[in-house]
């Protein structure tokens, strides 16, 4: 007999929301202006990759968290819960060395508390993060986002239980090939699943502007497409009598119109008349077609 498991419902990875496709979309569009955030304060240019989101409960997340860190928690209208930034107490140390000059590989002292700069400086980023989170999800569910609290670490924090389902989205960012710190943002998988619909839609890429190398390399492999072009010298009238009475050697008068088009697919592209040149028979365009669709 097969063994008989306990099962909670809503908990667990087959429980998964489809919403989290739309999700990690968000979340490629999201590193890119974390980039351009984290930049100026770095004096140099990020790497930062945004992680497939994942599902988990809060203390299994919790367990790879350092005891020491910034954990800030925001209030998100219109989702439900609350929303947490996790930032690691190295990439603040690091950060504040860059800004002021330094190489970012002071070692990082044993303790329990942030100093006054690393401070302002986690208050200036985790608001800055959470500023471009919302303008991010603007396409998708305006968001309006305030600061609640923030801890030193996520024993800290009573907002959830360990047992509670949460959506992790990570950003690894790194400043060397040997420095990489985690950013973690956490939903509650509840507030997710009540907007599933809106996050599944298609969100829009901020880097749709046309690459100009790509445009000349199309342009010109579009030069060499060739298209029939034909013009129509006479459209003669017959009566179906006349048609069935057909013979070899009858003659059809035909009037050629002073103007004549040019039709290229099945478009008019101009006008002109029927000449010579180089002994061959040749078009002379005379006007180009004008029209809303041309």
């Amino acid at each position: 007999m097969t063994e008989v498991q306990t099962y909670a419902f809503g908990r667990g990875e087959s429980q998964a929301p489809v919403m989290l496709s739309g999700l990690d979309r968000l979340g490629e569009k999201l590193a890119r202006r974390l980039r351009a955030l984290i930049e100026p304060i770095a004096g140099l240019r990020p790497q930062i990759v945004a992680q497939d989101a994942q599902v988990m409960e809060l203390g299994a997340w919790a367990a790879d968290v350092p005891p020491f860190c910034s954990l800030s928690i925001y209030r998100v209208m219109p989702l439900k819960g609350q929303m947490m930034l996790r930032l690691d107490a190295s990439l603040i140390s690091t950060l504040v060395d860059c800004f002021y000059g330094g190489l970012g590989n002071r070692p990082l002292p044993v303790r329990g508390e942030f100093t006054p700069t690393e401070d302002r400086l986690i208050a200036r980023l985790a608001d800055g993060i959470v500023a471009r989170l919302v303008e991010t999800w603007d396409d998708v569910l305006p968001l309006d986002a305030s600061l609640m609290l923030r801890e030193t670490g996520a024993g800290f924090t009573t907002s959830a239980q360990p047992g509670d389902q949460m959506v992790v989205q990570r950003f690894t960012l790194s400043l060397t090939r040997e420095q990489e710190w985690p950013i973690d943002l956490l939903f509650p998988l509840a507030s997710l699943r009540a907007v599933e619909a809106l996050t599944g839609t298609k969100v829009s890429n901020d880097e749709e502007t046309a690459d100009p190398v790509w445009q000349a390399r199309i342009a010109r492999r579009m030069r060499d497409i060739r298209m029939p072009a034909r013009t129509v010298l006479a459209r003669p009238n017959l009566s179906l009598a006349d048609l069935m009475e057909l013979k070899v050697g009858d003659v059809i008068p035909v009037t050629i119109g002073r103007s004549l088009p040019l039709i290229v697919g099945s478009r008019i592209v101009a006008h002109g008349t029927i000449g010579e040149q180089d002994g061959r028979a040749a078009f002379q365009i005379e006007k180009l077609a004008q029209g809303p669709d041309q």
